[in-house]
């Protein structure tokens, strides 16, 4: 991306969210050339084409909310008086946004009044061009350095599904990173599946194996994660464990379940299974615990239940 493209880019991102637009750094024309080079290196992950993105965005395509109850536990976490405190005004940088699905889950179901006003950002410029395909708000940086941003000028930074992502010699800059960009007072919330977890074991033994990508990250302990949080000063820092499920309705128990493993396949770019529908669901009840229960309305409910860990700060 060259510096024309870039003023291009940014008269494009102020129609989109003038709001959004103002915790941008002006510099970052006169700057970024060095920058969105080695991003350019940095962006041939699993999140493109020739990865696993496509995989993982057709999975969005089969069901954007069956991940909506961690997505609201998260967001409820963003604001001191919960998800009644969220609204327009409130400023959030995702900071792993993939193609902007936090911003997306919480517009369908917060309405545009209560909806925040999001920066999408990402590492995979594949997935950062989906955001703004959709109409979204969205920046191409990694989380260890969002150069985009102007110091002190976001409510609140969310850091989630796929911070393991994130080297361990790094996630200490990511961490400082979040701090930089938050206004005093404003909140961090990192969440990743905790070490040791099945949903952990999961990634290591079944999506290492089936996926078209290798998935071999180490992921974030408790006290990683608080030992994070004191060195970059954060305030009111808690570290907890929340449900984070993938959850299926429809007409009858075989169709969702049927749902149910097309997603995950998709989702984990989980290639070899694909043909293998009862494989797949007897790896998730094998990790998981999977349950299918009839809901008070007669429809068939699937629901596999992750837990993830959660740390939250507030900026000094």
């Amino acid at each position: 991306m060259v510096p024309s493209s870039i003023a291009s880019h940014f008269a494009q991102l102020k129609k989109i969210n003038p709001l959004a637009f103002k915790a941008i750094e002006p510099r970052i024309v006169r700057e970024s050339s060095a920058r969105l080079t080695n991003l350019a290196n940095l962006s041939r992950n699993e999140f493109t084409s020739e990865g696993r993105g496509s995989d993982y965005l057709d999975s969005i395509q089969l069901s954007l909310l069956a991940r909506s109850e961690g997505v609201m536990d998260l967001l409820g976490k963003m604001h001191p008086n919960g998800r009644e405190g969220l609204c327009s005004s409130l400023i959030i940088c995702d900071l792993l946004a993939g193609d902007g699905y936090v911003n997306k889950v919480a517009h369908r179901l917060l309405g545009a009044a209560h909806c925040p006003t999001f920066i999408n950002s990402d590492i995979s410029q594949f997935m950062v061009d989906r955001c703004i395909h959709d109409g979204l708000f969205a920046i191409w940086q990694s989380a260890t350095d969002p150069f985009w941003i102007r110091d002190g000028s976001v409510d609140g930074v969310l850091m989630a599904y796929g911070t393991h992502h994130i080297p361990r010699a790094q996630r200490a800059t990511a961490v400082h990173a979040a701090a930089r960009i938050l206004r005093p007072g404003g909140i961090f919330v990192l969440h990743d599946f905790e070490e040791g977890s099945p949903t952990a074991r999961w990634f290591a033994d079944v999506v290492s194996t089936h996926s078209v990508t290798p998935h071999d990250y180490p992921h974030f302990t408790a006290g990683e994660v608080l030992d994070l949080f004191s060195a970059a000063q954060f305030d009111d820092v808690t570290v907890q464990r929340i449900t984070d499920p993938f959850v299926f309705h429809g007409g009858d128990e075989e169709s969702v379940l049927q749902l149910l493993a097309e997603y995950v396949v998709k989702m984990y770019g989980l290639e070899r299974l694909q043909p293998h529908t009862q494989r797949v669901l007897a790896l998730l009840d094998e990790y998981f615990g999977l349950v299918v229960r009839r809901t008070p309305h007669g429809e068939f409910e699937a629901r596999i239940a992750r837990n993830a860990l959660v740390g939250r700060g507030r900026r000094v």
